[in-house]
């Protein structure tokens, strides 16, 4: 008796699984024609319809093929990711994981550049009503799915760029970190350790008690020097230097400066004379010498100092260009309709003023 009833159940659950099998391939064929006559839109949702309503894995992972299709056509990016997402996650054997983790970077690259799925897909018209932007969420996706592509090193250097410009100095520190491992032969590395360099700097400015990040930050900076010689990068890795000497130097400086007000001079002394020894041309290095002064007077300071590396950028200087006195037209002349004088920019600006005649 026992036997015959899990028979039943077996039976009646195969024709169950059958009728909605059924039902999933009607709606999948009713996508097919409406994709077929161009109704991208309601294709994709008829598409959905049959995801869900199929108990079949391989009629699952061919409506979720379609919806990818569909969507596309819509140019709903986003949509289409979802989709892919599915796809991939939970049919793999369906899916082609190298094309499809392509497609998500193609994807990332278009949100990277400004495209948005529309708020509401029946209000798509209006320009300005935008979805959000989803570029960390697919390059994070597309990363994880193909870490080592061709286009790996590229999209993983503006995942970077991403997270810095949204204010998240670590994660994106993190990610050059990635980069920098495991890329080391790519073209964009000398960016990506540029970068990294620049994220150490700023993180040491948050608070950087042991020196930890503005060591990783000369680090880099001087392997970038070491591997590009001849980079015209190389003038900007000159003052970050420069500003790495400054700080540590400063916070010699200040350690010796604490010990004096403790009164252990021996100690300020120590870490007075490493600063005028290892950072000579640091802006702490005339301070540190006159506090020595002040604490040996027979410490007897160089009088040729290290020229001062400079800090700041070269700017290129232009001369304003000479402004032409020569009217063509002035306001209201010969019925024109000019608010404001038109010059004659080609003219010799020492020619007098010609007004109507």
């Amino acid at each position: 008796m026992k036997k015959l009833f899990l028979l039943t159940a077996l039976v009646l659950s195969c024709i169950r699984l059958t009728a909605a099998d059924s039902d999933a391939t009607k709606e999948y064929e009713a996508g097919y024609k409406l994709y077929s006559e161009g109704k991208y839109y309601d294709a994709g949702k008829k598409f959905e319809d049959a995801e869900i309503e199929a108990d079949d894995p391989l009629i699952r992972a061919n409506s979720l093929r379609a919806q990818i299709g569909a969507w596309r056509m819509c140019e709903l990016p986003y949509r289409e990711f979802e989709a892919i997402e599915k796809l991939i996650t939970n049919y793999p054997e369906y899916a082609d994981l190298v094309e499809l983790a392509r497609r998500e970077y193609e994807i990332a690259e278009l949100y990277y550049s400004g495209k948005r799925e529309p708020a509401f897909y029946a209000l798509r018209w209006i320009p300005w009503l935008d979805g959000a932007d989803h570029s960390v969420e697919i390059y994070q996706k597309a990363l994880e799915r193909a870490p080592f592509a061709e286009w790996s090193p590229a999209a993983r250097l503006r995942l970077a760029y991403i997270l810095d410009r949204e204010g998240d100095k670590r994660a994106s520190v993190a990610e050059l970190e990635k980069f920098v491992a495991d890329y080391p032969s790519s073209d964009l590395y000398k960016y990506a350790l540029l970068s990294l360099a620049n994220g150490y700097m700023d993180l040491s400015e948050k608070g950087d008690g042991d020196g930890h990040f503005i060591n990783l930050c000369y680090e880099k900076l001087q392997e970038f020097q070491k591997k590009y010689p001849d980079a015209e990068e190389n003038e900007w890795v000159s003052r970050q230097i420069a500003v790495y000497r400054d700080a540590q130097a400063q916070r010699l400086y200040d350690l010796a400066e604490y010990y004096r007000r403790e009164g252990r001079e021996d100690a300020s002394q120590r870490y007075l004379a490493k600063v005028i020894v290892d950072y000579p041309d640091s802006k702490a290095a005339p301070e540190s010498e006159k506090m020595m002064v002040e604490l040996d007077n027979s410490f007897i300071p160089d009088s040729f100092q290290k020229d001062e590396v400079n800090r700041l950028p070269t700017l290129k200087v232009y001369s304003i260009p000479s402004e032409a006195t020569k009217v063509l037209l002035v306001p209201g002349q010969n019925d024109n309709h000019f608010l404001l004088p038109v010059p004659d920019l080609a003219g010799d600006i020492n020619a007098a003023y010609v007004g109507d005649k």
